[in-house]
């Protein structure tokens, strides 16, 4: 069964210009898929040497396995979307801790209101019938709420717009982090998903999310 980034790969070459993402999105919903379980997958992955492109995530795996490759131009991936069951304890423990923790993140927020660029919180939005989890960038610290960015639209999330300002509350809050130079502080959530993946996966994830050190949450 051949790879969705090699079907990928075959038809941008022979159309000779970037995919768009509806031609992206069809040649996924044709191509022969398989179930398996999550291991069985990891070890397909390491006799391959590769990552496949997750279907979930077709068009921005797809740019990221473009931009390995060097294929030009470059196109703007998105955000990427990890699903979660919001009834996994494992999960719902990364909330509590992230909250239990709040006096932390407040401590490495500028006391006079100052945004922070590389402090940033997730919240939950409605969307269909299921909810997003979306990271928020440039935290500041209001009293006893925070303020923070969009840096991301999700097609799903279309009241969402980059750049959008929200003020958030301790019990909205999902999740904090601070990214300092690749020294990671929180990110509960981010540790849950990371535990998940593969040795080869997580340096690929390392990478992503720009972390080189996990610090003590």
């Amino acid at each position: 069964m051949p790879a969705l980034v090699v079907l990928l790969v075959h038809a941008e070459d022979k159309k000779g210009t970037p995919l768009s993402k509806d031609e992206v999105f069809a040649i996924r919903d044709k191509a022969i898929c398989i179930m398996m379980d999550v291991a069985d997958a990891h070890k397909m992955n390491e006799s391959r040497g590769y990552s496949d492109i997750d279907p979930e995530n077709c068009w921005y795996d797809w740019q990221m396995a473009r931009r390995e490759m060097g294929r030009l131009p470059d196109l703007d991936p998105g955000p990427r979307l990890d699903p979660v069951r919001s009834s996994d304890a494992a999960y719902q423990q990364t909330i509590t801790d992230a909250r239990e923790s709040i006096a932390r993140f407040c401590a490495l927020l500028p006391q006079d209101g100052t945004p922070r660029p590389d402090a940033l919180i997730k919240i939950r939005f409605p969307a269909e019938d299921n909810y997003v989890y979306l990271w928020l960038n440039n935290t500041a610290l209001e009293g006893n709420e925070f303020t923070a960015e969009a840096f991301e639209a999700p097609d799903s999330l279309p009241q969402c717009q980059i750049g959008d300002r929200y003020q958030v509350t301790v019990g909205e809050l999902t999740d904090w982090m601070v990214n300092d130079n690749g020294r990671l502080t929180g990110g509960f959530s981010l540790r849950y998903h990371r535990a998940l993946l593969s040795t080869t996966e997580q340096i690929a994830f390392d990478q992503h999310i720009g972390v080189s050190e996990y610090l003590d949450p």
